[in-house]
């Protein structure tokens, strides 16, 4: 068991007085990371941050890190339960390793979806690789925000998105330890102001099996999840290995998408990539091969709805509705 499972299992006994629940049974330990200088930093989600509540809480949990488990100091940051929109679906898109077109994938599925009247929310949640602005061609964005702290979403063609790459200067790269990602998660799944109609949220993950995959458990619990490969055994081997870390994180994993399957020339198929990496992923994850995505113009990053690539996603578009 890892030093963070074992903080977590110490503390989620511990009573939030503003539920009259453990935090176990509330869902409340959000984040839990160690500093270099061997503190522990916690997002604690309450129902109310009254301050003698708050105190309390604290009071426990400094008790359990400090004394019994010998860290040097706890920094915990308390956060408001709130109501969320019981309608709208979550679905995790990952990969094993990078450069499989994850990123690709989300944003043509997030088309497909709108062009079936759904409302979509993306969460860029690759936060050291943050591409999807790029593929929505809406860099140099400014997020704004309220007098809360909270922050409106990006929006395009009725599809809301938040990106990390609205975080920083152009072509500067984000820069964080652990214990910081939680709250980035916190601000775009708790503390984006996002439309109450959204129907679906994407969530575009870094690939592996890191900190974000640990953590989304803590943001989204009834969350499904697809796992993206290449045909490439290289890539569906690293697939298969994330296809089982989210299993073990309790992620629901319903199906495979194999991108860059084949590059079609005058009706005839070319696998440039090698043949089959897609189900073998779905084989032995037991899962279903939920489409093989064509290799398609590197200029045209969204299909048409018109193409044959754009039918393809429209037909996984409604795979997914039925699985979710």
């Amino acid at each position: 068991m890892s030093e963070i499972e074992i903080i977590k299992q110490k503390i989620e006994e511990i009573i939030d007085p503003s539920s009259e629940k453990t935090l176990k049974e509330t869902n409340g330990i959000k984040h839990v990371g160690i500093d270099e200088n061997n503190s522990v930093i916690m997002i604690i989600e309450v129902n109310d941050k009254d301050n003698n509540f708050t105190k309390q809480i604290t009071r426990e949990i400094a008790k359990i890190v400090k004394l019994d488990l010998g860290y040097a100091g706890v920094k915990i940051e308390f956060t408001k339960r709130k109501l969320r929109n019981k309608k709208s679906k979550t679905l995790l898109i990952a990969s094993g390793k990078g450069g499989v077109g994850k990123s690709t994938v989300t944003a043509n599925l997030a088309y497909a979806l709108m062009r079936m009247g759904k409302k979509v929310g993306i969460i860029d949640a690759d936060i050291y690789g943050a591409n999807m602005p790029k593929i929505l061609h809406a860099t140099n964005h400014v997020l704004m925000g309220d007098k809360d702290g909270k922050i409106y979403p990006f929006e395009k063609d009725n599809i809301q998105m938040v990106s990390t790459e609205y975080l920083v200067e152009e072509k500067r790269a984000l820069m964080l330890r652990g214990p910081m990602l939680g709250k980035i998660l916190k601000l775009f799944f708790e503390d984006t102001l996002w439309s109450e109609e959204i129907d679906y949220f994407l969530v575009d993950l870094p690939p592996g099996t890191g900190d974000v995959m640990m953590d989304l458990k803590n943001f989204s619990e009834e969350a499904k999840m697809v796992i993206v490969t290449t045909p490439q055994e290289s890539a569906a081997h690293i697939a298969i290995k994330a296809g089982y870390a989210a299993k073990d994180l309790s992620q629901d994993v319903i199906g495979v998408i194999e991108n860059m399957s084949y590059y079609e020339v005058n009706n005839e198929f070319h696998y440039i990539f090698g043949k089959d990496g897609g189900k073998k992923v779905a084989d032995e994850l037991l899962v279903e091969l939920l489409a093989t995505l064509p290799i398609t113009n590197y200029e045209k990053i969204i299909c048409d709805e018109t193409d044959m690539c754009g039918i393809i996603y429209l037909n996984l578009a409604k795979k997914i509705i039925k699985l979710l």
